[in-house]
């Protein structure tokens, strides 16, 4: 049986997954491991919490956080991995403007106002006509409130450490899909591609009518990458 390593990205659990772990367990027989990234403080930690738990040989997917985990995974264990895909990614670490809207929210954060950032940073996430869109704002909120301020606040930071892209992304070997939203402001389509022209033969899709959010904007979309992704054979 193959097995498959989804890591969540900021403040985000398995919620994030829902779609991809309903259609995985009723139309493969793909063991699905969604990581827990809450515990650690940085980057190196979660990749090495990650490699812990998994697998000897794996699939691996993540998202936006996740995704420079998944990177650090590569640097340290690419034998290891069979696949991977990179979902709101950059190169490494956060765009400029990301990083000025960071350090506002740990500051926000800090003072008390988790839930207000949450009901603030949410229409930054997805695409404009879904600012209005309650379920999915409530299942954004709900997610990050079950994470917790201490784990985002943790992770925010482990964000801010990473100040040069990975060194290593031309020695990447294995089929490597690269999934962004058209509408991402946050790792922006030109971040998705220039990540995608360093990692050689990977494939690049742009999500259109979905931001950050992508598994949770157009579930069905990415849940089709990854499938198709699942079935190319590994190098």
């Amino acid at each position: 049986m193959s097995a498959l390593v989804l890591i969540p990205g900021l403040l985000c659990d398995q919620t994030l997954w829902t779609n991809q772990i309903t259609n995985f367990k009723n139309h493969t027989d793909i063991e699905i491991t969604v990581a827990d990234i809450t515990p650690q403080a940085t980057i190196p930690e979660m990749s090495a919490a990650v490699l812990q738990a998994a697998p000897h040989r794996f699939s691996l997917a993540g998202f936006s956080l996740g995704s420079q985990v998944a990177l650090d995974i590569m640097r340290t264990s690419k034998d290891r991995v069979d696949r991977l895909a990179l979902l709101s990614a950059t190169h490494g670490g956060l765009l400029p403007s990301v990083e000025i809207a960071i350090r506002q929210a740990i500051a926000t954060i800090e003072q008390g106002y988790f839930e207000q950032y949450l009901q603030t940073a949410y229409p930054t996430y997805v695409a404009a006509r879904r600012a209005d869109d309650q379920t999915l704002k409530r299942s954004f909120i709900d997610m990050a409130l079950a994470v917790g301020k201490d784990a985002g606040l943790r992770q925010m930071q482990a964000l801010l450490a990473i100040t040069t892209p990975f060194a290593n992304l031309d020695q990447i070997r294995c089929p490597t899909v690269i999934v962004g939203g058209r509408d991402d402001h946050r790792t922006t389509p030109a971040a998705h591609e220039a990540l995608a022209h360093e990692i050689p033969g990977s494939e690049l899709v742009i999500v259109d009518d979905a931001a950050h959010f992508t598994p949770l904007e157009q579930p069905e979309a990415v849940t089709g990458v990854l499938r198709r992704w699942m079935t190319v054979p590994s190098r």
